[in-house]
């Protein structure tokens, strides 16, 4: 009878640890670390000089620097990093750093010049909820702090609608076209605020409808629509754009990212 009742506690003991290593298994990155959340998403240094990209992924985490994004030539660094956390800082011991060259079609160019593949980093977030790059190899983050923007940055579609997200003077520019036909178009001029506690971008501006001319002029006699306007920018679950206003221009619609603006940031 000990032997059965030795041999049915095993066996639970067994099942246990299987599902509990299984679930381990399952977790992302995030759901073990939670902490590592306050990193995700796009941080600019408050000379507009230099943009940070953190990518929380399902096993890890990505950053790119890029100094003087937007310019004909730019410098960026690239790290893997991995959370602590006890002090909710992120490190990295293989950082890369290089050279970059924009094509006049908006591509990176061929040769880009790798300067080192050795760098080590620590990236922590201050008081003022600002990052601070503590680079361990050259000290390239002496002097700066980082400004949490969220993870807007790009362009999205959905539809006939497109939105594009752009960083100027420490606000969003944010711009929506709608085509109602090849001949009438809608538009949406907003300034935007990001608030890091409800990652949320909170704007005000104008819409417009207007119609076009076979010559692609504008049709004054067509009739001229101009209103103020307000809205609110979130993503869902999936990571998908979602546009709410009072008026409900985007009830129902999802927008899918098209590419994040990274080295197309306009300065």
């Amino acid at each position: 009878m000990m032997k059965r009742i030795m041999a049915i506690l095993l066996a639970l003991v067994l099942i246990c640890t299987f599902a509990m290593a299984e679930n381990l298994e399952d977790k992302t990155y995030a759901q073990e670390h939670p902490g590592v959340m306050n990193y995700d998403g796009y941080w600019i240094s408050e000379d507009a000089s230099t943009l940070i990209e953190i990518m929380v992924r399902l096993d890890g985490v990505e950053m790119v620097i890029y100094k003087t994004p937007g310019q004909k030539e730019f410098t960026s660094w690239e790290y893997l990093l991995t959370y602590d956390d006890a002090t909710g800082i992120l490190h990295s011991d293989d950082g890369m750093k290089s050279t970059n060259t924009v094509q006049e079609d908006g591509g990176l160019g061929s040769a880009s010049v790798y300067e080192f593949e050795d760098g080590q980093a620590d990236f922590s977030i201050n008081e003022e909820g600002r990052l601070v790059w503590k680079d361990l190899k050259e000290d390239a983050g002496a002097g700066q702090t980082f400004i949490s923007i969220g993870s807007f940055l790009g362009d999205y579609a959905c539809d006939r609608a497109n939105i594009s997200f752009r960083w100027n003077e420490g606000h969003y520019a944010v711009e929506i076209n709608w085509a109602d036909s090849a001949m009438v178009n809608n538009t949406w001029q907003y300034v935007g605020e990001y608030d890091p506690a409800t990652r949320t971008v909170t704007a005000k501006g104008l819409s417009q409808k207007l119609t076009y001319k076979e010559d692609g002029t504008v049709d004054t006699e067509a009739g001229f629509e101009e209103r103020e306007v307000s809205a609110v920018f979130s993503f869902d679950e999936n990571y998908n754009l979602i546009w709410a206003s009072p008026d409900g221009e985007g009830d129902g619609l999802v927008f899918e990212n098209l590419f994040t603006a990274a080295y197309l940031f306009e300065m």
